[in-house]
């Protein structure tokens, strides 16, 4: 609930701040220097950054992985994953078997039938591989995985 919030607020006060710079800076331009107009567009710029550095601050851990994922970009050896939990996954679970999967998720065919036949999977023997299934029936990979993990969750 803190987060939407601080977000909510972030933003709000970021677009005002930008309002009174762009404000200010057009009053500068067509030549209307005031005193209250220079207090204001350094009161504006100074509160700018100070709230780009708390929110740097506090997303921190983002910023890093941002930085490593934009060097990934150009190192030859490195894969560049922003959502690397959904990644790691992925990259487990999409060349193994409908066997197989059935064995990770602890599942019988039965079941398997039953989640694929509501979403209207198909699929021809228990050897395919999800990536070839998902292909099959133009449905990706993730969602299927997303299926049967709510099945298994109720």
């Amino acid at each position: 609930m803190f987060e939407v919030i601080y977000k909510y607020l972030t933003i709000i006060f970021l677009i005002v701040l930008m309002f009174i710079l762009s404000f200010t800076a057009y009053e500068f331009y067509i030549g209307s220097i005031t005193v209250d107009s220079i207090f204001l567009h350094k009161v504006a710029g100074i509160a700018l950054l100070v709230v780009t550095l708390i929110h740097i601050l506090i997303r921190r851990k983002k910023l890093k992985k941002l930085t490593q994922e934009f060097f990934n970009i150009f190192s030859q050896n490195k894969k560049v994953t922003l959502d690397s939990d959904m990644d790691r996954l992925l990259d487990s679970l999409e060349p193994k078997t409908l066997k197989q999967v059935c064995d990770t998720f602890n599942l019988d065919t039965k079941e398997l039938n039953e989640i694929f036949s509501q979403n209207n999977i198909s699929y021809e023997s228990l050897e395919q591989t999800l990536k070839e299934i998902s292909k099959i029936n133009s449905f990706k990979t993730f969602a299927i995985i997303v299926k049967i993990i709510e099945y298994k969750a109720n």
